[in-house]
């Protein structure tokens, strides 16, 4: 039973050994296809690599994987890139575009943020409209050939690039200065040779200038957010203290101040009819025949409302009387 049971542990300890690189094979080796007439394409851990000769066919299988690329290579005879195809693929760093290539189609690179530098072949003639756009990465472009057509938007990315042309195959400067007009000053065009350490070494350099400026303004942003926080601190302390000395002492003196004024109206229109009119002041004997002249003048109208009422009572009186005296035509006293 022993040996049983042995000979089965040692079989899948053989199994499983046996298994192990083909298994490893697989991971490796993630996906592969075809992307146009004698184009294929694999992917091998993070590099995809397209070989054949010929235009890409439109519409890229690699979709479902584009978060696993981060560098592609042309082999063999490319000559066009389809348009889209690696639209937003964001892991892309670096990309060999062999030595056939010709155009770019459009938004073909699209949204590849992590790409720094492309270096084009002397075959390559046509960018695609926004076959680069907003690649916020992209600082350096080489191309080894004659001028390319630049089609819209095709390195607008917001950023300053700088395109390279080779020495032994000078640009037009009338067409050159009508490019950089047309991206509005964010494309500098200057002659210089592809060389990959320095371009490297400058990219080192200007990524840790940007990651100087990013802690600087990190620092300066965080400064401003504790000043901010700090005068919200001080502005109740301010607030609360005013308030708490102010009400403690006004209650007290206004009450005494507003009560004098009170009791001293009653007794001004008072003094003068009853008292010593001849002692008064003058500011009082101003005062004096304004509020008499009130006075009689509300008397008077109502006298002559009584003087009027008792008239008219002698009147009828008067009225009755008379009617009386002529009764039956005689006079009766």
């Amino acid at each position: 039973m022993k040996k049983h049971a042995i000979l089965g542990v040692l079989a899948i300890c053989l199994l499983l050994t046996a298994l192990s690189p083909a298994a490893s094979a697989l991971n490796n080796n993630i996906a592969s296809g075809t992307c146009g007439d004698g184009i294929s394409w694999s992917l091998d851990g993070y590099t995809l690599t397209v070989s054949g000769s010929g235009e890409m066919a439109e519409g890229s299988s690699w979709t479902e994987y584009s978060d696993h690329i981060k560098e592609i290579v042309f082999t063999g005879g490319v000559t066009k890139i389809c348009d889209e195809a690696f639209y937003d693929c964001a892991w892309i760093k670096t990309v060999d575009f062999g030595d056939s290539l010709v155009e770019i189609g459009a938004k073909a690179f699209y949204g590849c943020k992590r790409i720094e530098y492309i270096h084009l072949p002397s075959t390559f003639r046509i960018f695609g409209a926004e076959s680069f756009r907003n690649c916020t990465g992209l600082k350096y472009v080489y191309c080894d050939g004659g001028m390319p057509r630049f089609n819209d938007s095709c390195l607008w990315t917001g950023e300053y690039i700088s395109v390279f042309y080779p020495t032994n195959a000078p640009w037009p400067q009338e067409a050159v200065s009508q490019l950089v007009s047309n991206f509005g000053g964010r494309l500098g065009i200057m002659m210089g040779n592809f060389d990959a350490s320095a371009v490297e070494a400058n990219l080192a350099q200007a990524n840790s200038e940007e990651t100087e400026q990013t802690k600087a303004a990190e620092e300066t942003k965080a400064t401003e957010e504790a000043k901010q926080t700090e005068a919200p601190t001080q502005a109740p302390t301010e607030a609360v203290t005013e308030p708490v000395t102010v009400p403690t002492t006004v209650p007290v003196t206004l009450p005494a101040e507003t009560t004098a004024p009170a009791t001293e109206a009653p007794t001004v229109p008072e003094a003068p009819p009853t008292t010593q009119p001849a002692e008064t002041t003058q500011a009082t004997q101003q005062t004096e025949p304004k509020t008499v002249v009130q006075k009689v003048g509300g008397d008077g109208w109502i006298g002559m409302v009584l003087i009027a009422a008792v008239l008219t009572l002698l009147l009828i009186g008067a009225l009755i009387v008379r009617s009386n005296g002529h009764k039956d035509g005689k006079y009766t006293q």
